[in-house]
């Protein structure tokens, strides 16, 4: 008999599906997104959630953690089950806030081999998870059409760099998409991901303005990121030329994924493997045997099984929750359906806060609860308003 989950994920999106797909082959899952409770406050949600662990024996819960302030370490923290995961697809520019929501729960989970290190490098139980191969199945089309295709979201400069190697000559057939829009469906991806010789992947991390730090300004405008794309050119059997990217030189050598740097050597590798059949057939073996060889679902949940099954519950201890997190953590429990009709049930969430601060010192306390005082007073006001146009 299969361990029951529950995957808790902020709104609904395709990824969730992806997470739900990779884990209903080993475990018997559920999923909901807070987005659909209306019109409950923070500890509200808290209860019906923890209501449908009990009634369903659900012992494992996946918290999906990404740009959602509301899922943080307090939250967690009162969710009852035996196992707590939480799971990261874009840790690069959160994991500053991640790593401190970590420490309530048992196993890490991330799409980033990077991160999986940093994670463990503070005492966390992490692993690298794929979800990749959950989105498209293999095409049965042999037939190569295009040269070269890019999938994925469009930025500026990203935009700016495929315009250029069409510019020198490079045949590109570009199905990208803006930010917010949801690109081609899955199946006529596939289909044109099996009629290309190579995938382009391009790493930088799609931001146009600097990396996230909450507790400080952050100088750097984007990361080397390592992209879903390797994984899925490689799944359906097509080579992919990529940016550089340092997660990559964990699993890839040189002669296994071609890798550029600037835009003009992207261009002198495209065309020096278009031009020559022999070159693309031995890049594109060697880049596939690999990568079915290392992100096989099976192989990679083999260690996150035996650590989910495992009865070492130890976690890591923070020493102390730093102020501005505890800032953020505060005002996303305040707001949460917050209105003049329900000014006094709000109110009530004070005796939580004061919970939450009870280790801080005598400034921090002062300014948090200031803050909380005015933040449910002008939140109240404003989304009753806005209600009402």
């Amino acid at each position: 008999m299969k361990n029951k989950v529950l995957a808790i994920f902020k709104y609904h999106r395709p990824w969730n599906t992806d997470v739900v797909n990779s884990f209903s082959n080993f475990y018997e899952i559920q999923s909901l997104q807070i987005n659909d409770y209306k019109n409950k406050n923070f500890s509200e949600i808290i209860n019906d959630i923890n209501n449908i662990i009990k009634s369903k024996n659900i012992e494992i819960v996946i918290f999906d953690v990404d740009y959602f302030k509301f899922i943080n370490l307090f939250f967690i923290q009162k969710i009852s089950c035996k196992k707590k995961i939480l799971i990261t697809g874009d840790d690069f520019e959160l994991h500053e806030m991640n790593a401190i929501t970590a420490s309530s729960c048992d196993i890490v989970l991330t799409g980033c081999p990077l991160s999986k290190l940093k994670y463990r490098e503070k005492g966390y139980k992490a692993y690298f998870i794929n979800f990749e191969n959950s989105k498209l199945k293999k095409s049965s089309v042999v037939k190569k059409e295009i040269d070269v295709l890019f999938f994925g979201h469009i930025t500026n400069e990203r935009k700016k760099f495929l315009d250029y190697i069409v510019k020198e000559g490079i045949n590109l057939k570009n199905v990208g998409h803006e930010s917010h829009i949801r690109g081609i469906p899955d199946d006529e991806l596939a289909n044109l991901i099996s009629k290309s010789k190579i995938v382009l992947n391009l790493s930088k991390s799609r931001t146009d303005s600097s990396i996230k730090s909450f507790s400080s300004h952050n100088p750097y405008k984007f990361f080397y990121q390592m992209k879903g794309r390797i994984i899925v050119a490689g799944m359906n059997g097509v080579l992919c030329v990529s940016e550089y990217s340092p997660s990559q030189e964990l699993f890839f050598n040189k002669d296994e994924i071609p890798t550029f740097y600037t835009k003009d050597e992207c261009v002198e590798i495209l065309k020096k493997i278009l031009s020559d059949q022999s070159l693309l057939e031995r890049y594109t073996n060697k880049f596939t045997y690999k990568v079915n060889e290392i992100f096989n679902n099976e192989n990679i949940f083999k260690n996150i099984n035996r650590s989910i099954e495992g009865k070492d519950n130890k976690r890591v201890e923070l020493t102390r929750v730093p102020y501005w997190y505890l800032r953020i953590s505060v005002k996303q429990i305040l707001l949460r359906n917050i209105k003049l009709s329900t000014l006094i049930k709000n109110a009530s969430q004070l005796n939580l806060i004061f919970e939450i601060i009870k280790k801080s010192n005598f400034i921090s306390k002062f300014l948090i609860l200031s803050e909380s005082i005015l933040n449910i007073l002008w939140y109240s006001l404003t989304f009753t308003l806005k209600m009402k146009k």
